[in-house]
């Protein structure tokens, strides 16, 4: 932490009309990028849409997909009642619009401005240029910025993580201020269990023995827990429950292992492959941020280490960490340049700072080039299964040759129709028998173009997206027949739910 030898001039920044507007513009820099990244519509992670929208959709219009981590009762309430209370605003504000979707989507995108807030307060225990280049890389780095796009744990773990930091790093904080962060890193915890270690090691860190402040922290933390089991009734399930169900599934009987174990290494090389060249350049400037926070480099690594351990890894897992080391980079990147420029002139030195700003701005650019594809995955899908709520009279839907996991499940349809799954890995008679003994009970099918041979006669085109996989690019088409949809006894096996049930998935 930044002490007060080490504390540059205190900026006002009422006193000076072009710093507030460098400020305002940043903010709505990150809003509109944050509303341009909502924009198309593609999945980061299947759990964005299965433990998160669906759940939500479910718990405010009554229907939707039930995945195995909630019949097994090992996921909380929180996530689903947020975004659940978004999509009943969306609802209300405009009923047959596709608002109730995107309003939760929104709600994530405006949360992470905090995640600014905290950076700029950071950087402006130095100076405001520090404070500014600070808030400019939390506005606009793209994983930042993506991930606040998606719904998910992680992200919206890390809206709440920042803020909540930054109180306890303050100086002028208050009694108040630690209820807050506590109440913050309350919810930070409960959003994402798996960060405890890390938000444990920043509170001793900061608060060591300091019992009075310990008690405002745990006040505030309490309100959180409260807030967290209401959830959990609303969803129909014993408050924490699913705390202790989450371990024994991952930790005891392992279930996480069933999609993927990855070497220790695997994050390093993560991020490497996510900041390109900066994962040789920002050691220097993340170490001589650590100077004035080291609890924050301690807890972004601490928080590496324990996934580490965890054989199931995935990126987004250690976003708090990559999070933190960025924001730890523009700090130090800013003090470096303050601290080079020194004896400089006054213009040099302006061409300097502004020049930091366009090399953190280009670097986030040439960063996302490559990875962008991977936040708007299965786009052609999603964009199908979206034009089948307008085919007149729909009553049933199948996704044929596509994965369940690929759609957007009830939240993106919003009809409560049939869902069907049908694939050559479900079905054990051959497919295009079953299909054609299913087709009756549906009148819409979204499947990729080279199947079309495989579909009964009747039916036609209605639309088609371009999807790009990779390196690949395929058309995902929806097909409709003529006529209503009529019960079959076979049909039940290759509902959505049942197929889930039968796969324990």
């Amino acid at each position: 932490m930044a002490d007060d030898n080490k504390r540059a001039i205190t900026f006002h920044i009422f006193t000076n009309k072009r710093k507030i507007f460098a400020i305002y513009f940043i903010f709505i820099l990150a809003f509109l990028l944050r509303m341009s990244a909502i924009w198309p519509l593609g999945i980061y992670h299947p759990d964005e849409i299965f433990q998160y929208l669906e759940q939500a959709h479910r718990l405010t219009f009554g229907y939707g997909v039930i995945p195995w981590e909630y019949r097994y009762g090992m996921r909380g309430g929180l996530v689903s009642v947020l975004l659940g209370a978004a999509m009943k605003v969306g609802d209300f504000i405009a009923p047959n619009s596709f608002l109730y979707w995107q309003l939760p989507h929104i709600l994530g995108a405006i949360l992470s401005l905090g995640v600014i807030w905290a950076a700029y307060n950071l950087g402006r225990q130095f100076s405001f240029f520090v404070a500014l280049l600070s808030a400019f890389v939390a506005a606009t780095w793209y994983e930042i910025v993506l991930f606040a796009a998606h719904p998910l744990t992680e992200s919206l773990s890390f809206s709440a993580f920042m803020p909540a930091a930054y109180l306890l790093l303050s100086n002028n904080k208050n009694k108040n201020h630690i209820i807050i962060s506590g109440f913050l890193l309350g919810l930070s915890a409960l959003l994402r269990f798996q960060y405890l270690p890390a938000i444990t090691f920043l509170t001793l860190f900061i608060l060591k023995n300091k019992w009075k402040s310990w008690l405002f922290l745990i006040i505030g933390a309490a309100i959180a827990l409260f807030l967290s089991c209401i959830a959990d009734l609303a969803i129909g399930q014993i408050p924490l429950l699913w705390f202790f169900e989450n371990i024994q599934q991952n930790l005891i009987y392992h279930r996480s292992d069933d999609y993927g174990i990855s070497p220790l290494y695997t994050y390093f090389s993560d991020i490497h492959n996510n900041w390109k060249i900066l994962f040789i350049i920002l050691p220097w400037p993340i170490l001589k941020a650590t100077r004035y926070y080291p609890s924050l480099l301690g807890t972004a690594l601490v928080n590496i280490i324990f996934h580490m351990l965890i054989a199931h890894k995935e990126y987004r897992f250690v976003f708090l960490s990559s999070g933190i080391l960025i924001i730890l980079g523009a700090i130090g990147s800013a003090l470096l340049v303050e601290e080079f420029t020194k004896y400089w002139s006054i213009l040099p030195k302006k061409l300097l700072k502004i020049s930091i700003f366009i090399f953190w701005g280009g670097a986030s650019l040439l960063c996302s080039t490559p990875n962008v594809i991977h936040w708007y995955q299965y786009n052609g899908i999603l964009l199908s299964e979206k034009d089948a709520k307008t085919i007149p009279n729909l009553c049933g839907l199948i996704f044929f040759h596509i994965p369940y996991w690929k759609t957007g499940g009830y939240s993106l349809l919003h009809k409560n129709i049939p869902i069907y799954i049908l694939s050559s890995s479900i079905s054990s008679t051959p497919i295009s028998q079953t299909m054609e003994s299913l087709s009756p009970a549906v009148n819409a099918v979204i499947t990729p173009i080279t199947f079309r041979e495989k579909l009964p006669a009747e039916y036609r085109i209605f639309h088609c997206h371009n999807q790009k996989n990779e390196k690949t690019l395929e058309n995902i088409c929806i097909f409709v027949r003529h006529g209503k949809c009529t019960i079959r006894k076979n049909a039940n096996n290759l509902e959505i739910n049942e197929v889930l049930k039968n796969m324990d998935q």
